[in-house]
């Protein structure tokens, strides 16, 4: 019997389940397996059961980012609740982007992977951290927080966005805090958060800039302070829901109080005769520059502390971005000359640590060193090849 003969019947909730976390339309379905739209809407819409070929079940196997094996089930898995919605950049709306949803599937996975590895070795999977509420003070709470720091002002000021970033990546980490890096659009989500189980997570969009995945890493930690899951961007100003203004204002708040105390700015920076005496977009570049954060960040803790109007802040913010689109427009016309001369794509092993971290890939060595898992397993978690593996080890 041929491949096309064979038909698969997938029960209608669990198509909808599939359609649902893939972030895929119907409009794009139907163009994937060659089939009218008004047949997967009935399917989705539970009119008619979908029974497909089984090639065009494994094109949406491949489409999905699904095993063959999720379109058998006989009724959707008991997965964590969808993320709240706290994105926020103007003109943003609907569902998220496909790769959002699968960024989201992933580290969902990763942190029960996680989990489960760490249990393997009698390890604590908790974080002893103090939860607080948007009644709590989040420069008080920034204060308390900033004890027992990895680095210092002066390693601050001399150091790079990257290795910063690094350097408070490993500082989570120490707190059971994983620290992912996943790829999503920028204008879709910065971050994101998940506290549903421990060892609780953060998200940063690998896209974005060193310097703004910093102040993304802190505005996620806030989320984990209030134990609040979320996909995050930035622009409180435009959030409708007064709930998530108020939790993304202290979240914000925070993060700026933690990156850039105000204490700094009054002895190290003198803010209040230079707010006197310098342009904005000076003084934003020198605390930018000085703290390894975006200038949009450092902008924003300039309003928090009443430095600048809403109105100022946001005619400077307007600029910073403009100024940052033609940059990135600039950058994305020499890395599309300087393609064709580039030489070999990032290595699968670099790619593994950029994305998971040095502390999950020794976790899933550790494991697989001493028969908790197989070879294959650490290959699936760590998504990389035989090859790499034995690089992996040789580093670690």
């Amino acid at each position: 019997m041929s491949r096309t003969s064979v038909e698969v019947s997938i029960a209608p909730d669990v198509f909808r389940w599939l359609c649902g976390t893939s972030g895929w339309l119907a409009k794009d379905i139907a163009k994937r397996i060659e089939v009218p739209e008004e047949d997967v809407r009935s399917w989705y819409e539970g009119k008619t059961k979908p029974i497909l070929p089984l090639t065009k079940v494994e094109r949406l196997s491949e489409a999905f980012k699904r095993p063959l094996a999720a379109f058998l089930l006989s009724k959707p898995p008991e997965e964590i609740k969808l993320l709240p919605d706290f994105r926020k950049l103007p003109g943003v709306h609907g569902d998220f982007s496909k790769e959002t949803h699968l960024a989201i599937r992933k580290a969902w996975r990763l942190q029960n992977v996680r989990s489960e590895l760490m249990e393997n070795l009698g390890s604590d999977v908790r974080i002893t951290i103090k939860n607080h509420t948007i009644q709590d003070d989040p420069e008080t709470v920034a204060n308390n927080e900033r004890v027992n720091l990895p680095v210092d002002l002066a390693q601050i000021s001399t150091s790079t966005p990257t290795k910063l970033f690094q350097i408070w990546r490993d500082w989570f980490e120490q707190k059971n805090i994983m620290v992912l890096q996943l790829k999503m659009p920028v204008e879709d989500a910065r971050g994101f958060s998940l506290t549903d189980i421990e060892p609780f997570v953060i998200v940063v969009n690998e896209s974005d800039a060193p310097n703004a995945k910093i102040f993304t890493l802190f505005h996620e930690y806030g989320h984990i302070l209030l134990n609040e899951s979320a996909v995050c961007n930035r622009d409180s100003d435009v959030i409708d829901d007064t709930r998530i203004k108020k939790i993304e204002y202290w979240c914000n708040r925070f993060a700026g109080a933690f990156l850039v105390p105000e204490d700094f700015l009054k002895k190290e920076l003198d803010i209040e005769r230079l707010i006197q005496t310098t342009h904005y977009s000076r003084i934003v570049a020198s605390i930018a520059n000085k703290l390894k954060i975006s200038k949009e960040s450092a902008l924003m803790r300039l309003l928090t502390l009443d430095y600048i109007s809403p109105s100022e802040f946001r005619a400077e913010r307007d600029k910073i971005r403009a100024d940052a689109a033609l940059l990135k427009e600039q950058i994305r016309e020499k890395q599309s000359q300087s393609a064709k001369k580039s030489g070999p794509a990032i290595s699968l092993d670099q790619k593994c640590l950029n994305e998971k971290g040095h502390r999950f890939v020794s976790l899933v060595l550790k494991n697989s060193d001493l028969g908790y898992i197989t070879s294959r397993d650490a290959l699936d978690y760590l998504d990389i090849k035989m090859k790499n593996l034995e690089k992996l080890r040789a580093e670690s």
